[in-house]
Order: C-alpha cells, then sequence, then structure tokens
C-alpha cells in the first residue's frame, strides 16, 4: 500500500513536469502549427493537381498521335 502511494504521487508530478517543460519547449503555438499543415496540405493538393493535368495532357497528346495513324 505504501509503495502504490509512491508510485502514483511519482506518475502525477511527472504527468505536471513533462506537460510543463512541453509547453516550455514547444517551437509555436497550435494554431501557428495548425495553419502551417494546412498550407503544406494545399501546397502538396496543388502540386498533385498539376501533376495530374500535366499527365492528362499527355495522354491526350498519345490519343491524338494514334488517331491520326
Amino acid at each position: 500500500m505504501k509503495n502504490t502511494g509512491i508510485v502514483i504521487v511519482s506518475l502525477v508530478g511527472g504527468l505536471i513536469i513533462g506537460s510543463a517543460l512541453t509547453m516550455l519547449f514547444a517551437p509555436q503555438s497550435g494554431a501557428d502549427l495548425r495553419r502551417k499543415i494546412k498550407d503544406s496540405i494545399d501546397d502538396e493538393i496543388d502540386r498533385v493537381k498539376n501533376k495530374l493535368n500535366e499527365v492528362e495532357e499527355q495522354i491526350e497528346e498519345a490519343r491524338c498521335r494514334c488517331e491520326e495513324n
């Protein structure tokens, strides 16, 4: 029973210290981080759309060449 109390106090103390250290050393606020994630996802979506357009153009060119023959 005595050891259980020590374990619980140690666990709670570790959680408090870990939370405090996380807040102190976090590189940016949550809002900034969410904005950066959204911006990078939007950039990747645009990049994929551009690649798809390029592929569609190449497919269309290939179809035209096949129809000519």
